[in-house]
């Protein structure tokens, strides 16, 4: 009892010390204000072409950092696996934070056989339209309502390329309106950066399915790595970036 007293002092010494003298810099009192408790967050992937996010943290605009669940669902694009689907409506998992401005993602592309991490900003202009009152017609009521861009959703695919939208009731199907690409680079296998989730360490590869598409097709040119903003070789430092 006496060592675990002891313990527990040591540490709220060792945590108290830590700190910084420094004050934070005060939260911008213009930042958008949610109308809600909570935002949306939904992934997706390419169909043939599967990723797994295996961690995500957000930096908020009110500079506080949260680790959140994103799950990337198949994308259903069978004919055009080299185009986004972001019609509203597929699951999504709801965040009780502030809005976003800066995502930091680990995920792996099935199809690369590669790990990468993302950061992925959310510009001002997107989080306005997050907190931004629309009117729109729902078949469900049969009537005029009042909604929110209040979901965000994020593509992964080959070659490191990662999208992110806002979309929400207000929108029709493909209209969701995209905010920016992700900053990517590879990260080595066996790496301590990102967690590796698989029991033995290896991705899992595409379906034989995906394979025939593959050999007959090719990978579409959007999710080549010439055409995505992907960093090779070791980790590099991204600016400012949170730890997980």
């Amino acid at each position: 009892m006496l060592k675990l007293l002891i313990s527990t002092l040591c540490l709220m010494l060792l945590i108290s010390g830590c700190q910084s003298p420094i004050k934070s810099k005060p939260i911008d009192p213009n930042l958008p204000k949610m109308p809600y408790s909570k935002w949306y967050i939904s992934g997706r992937h390419p169909h043939y072409f599967p990723a797994t996010v295996t961690s995500t943290m957000i930096r908020t605009q009110s500079n506080k950092y949260k680790i959140i669940d994103i799950v990337a669902r198949d994308n259903q694009n069978y004919k055009t696996p080299g185009q986004w689907q972001t019609g509203f409506g597929f699951s999504h998992l709801p965040v009780y934070s502030d809005l976003p401005e800066e995502f930091f993602i680990c995920w792996s592309s099935f199809a690369d056989q590669t790990f990468y991490r993302t950061k992925l900003v959310m510009p001002l202009w997107a989080r306005q339209e997050m907190v931004k009152a629309h009117h729109y017609y729902s078949e469900a009521f049969n009537k005029n309502k009042i909604g929110y861009n209040d979901t965000i959703i994020i593509g992964f695919a080959p070659g490191g390329s990662v999208t992110g939208w806002v979309t929400g009731n207000p929108q029709k199907d493909s209209e969701a309106i995209e905010f920016g690409k992700g900053v990517t680079e590879r990260i080595p296998q066996g790496s301590d950066v990102c967690p590796n989730p698989y029991p033995d360490g290896k991705i899992p590869e595409i379906t034989d399915e995906a394979k025939a598409w593959l050999k007959k097709h090719g990978m579409p040119k959007e999710w080549q790595e010439k055409y995505n903003n992907v960093t090779m070789g070791q980790y590099l430092k991204l600016k400012n970036p949170a730890r997980f």
